[in-house]
């Protein structure tokens, strides 16, 4: 006999259940026809993202509400529970963990960075992957650094946002003691950080990039002086980000991304 597991997707009755069995169909039933093999070979294949990569990877302790997918070309679903993301991913960019495709702990990280999770929830995901995933810190500093101003912390600076959530997640002093020996601020190279990684967004307006990085390096006082939230508006509007509010790093709100 088989059990109904989601659309096109059964398993064997007895056969006992798993701890991602809801996950692992959620992902079956997205291209139920093909074969699991066919879908990993395809660079389109559907990868799990966000919160539920979170989950998959042991990062933090974010409520997992949604299974949460990114796709490279859009797809519905009528499934209430399933949530759609469209983004080009690279191969560098995701990886198989129990079999199934997921994106990597320092793309998850950007991720729920960029969907503007509450703080404290985002501290337990860079700490898990800190101590337990053993990133180094400059990569987890250099994913955050667009980010940072959402959080809080200065223009650009990935660095001071994680030596901050290291310290809110209780992160042996050890760790932090690295952390702040990439955390001097400069204004100057806030400006170069941010845009290195606005340059890695897919669609970014690269002209518009290029231009305002010509501007500011012609002048590097106007950076020292320059209205960081001013800049980070432009930088918004160059990448394709929508225009949000700062949010604070003790927020202590559970948004569900």
């Amino acid at each position: 006999m088989l059990e109904r597991l989601r659309h096109g997707v059964y398993r064997a009755a007895g056969v006992p259940a798993g701890p991602h069995d809801e996950l692992r169909a959620a992902w079956l039933a997205l291209e139920p026809a093909k074969t699991v093999g066919a879908r990993l070979a395809d660079p389109g294949v559907e990868v799990v993202s966000h919160r539920s990569a979170a989950l998959l990877h042991q990062l933090g302790d974010l409520d997992a509400d949604y299974l949460e997918f990114t796709t490279r070309t859009r797809k519905q679903t009528r499934d209430r529970q399933v949530r759609l993301h469209r983004r080009l991913l690279e191969p560098q960019e995701w990886t198989l963990a129990l079999g199934l495709p997921v994106t990597t702990v320092l793309t998850t990280i950007r991720d729920l960075a960029a969907a503007q999770i509450d703080g404290g929830h985002l501290a337990g995901v860079v700490r898990d992957a800190v101590t337990d995933h053993h990133l180094g810190v400059d990569e987890v500093a250099g994913v955050l650094s667009l980010y940072a101003h959402h959080y809080g912390a200065p223009l650009g600076q990935g660095a001071v946002l994680l030596q901050r959530m290291l310290e809110m997640a209780g992160v042996p002093d050890s760790a932090q003691a690295v952390a702040r020996l990439v955390s001097r601020y400069d204004p100057a190279e806030s400006v170069r950080q941010v845009l290195a990684s606005a340059a890695g967004i897919p669609h970014v307006d690269m002209g518009a990039l290029e231009s305002i990085r010509q501007a500011l390096e012609a002048n590097t006082a106007a950076i020292r002086g320059i209205d960081a939230d001013a800049l980070a508006s432009v930088l918004r509007v160059a990448a394709g980000d929508p225009v949000a509010p700062r949010q604070r790093l003790d927020s202590d709100r559970d948004e569900h991304a």
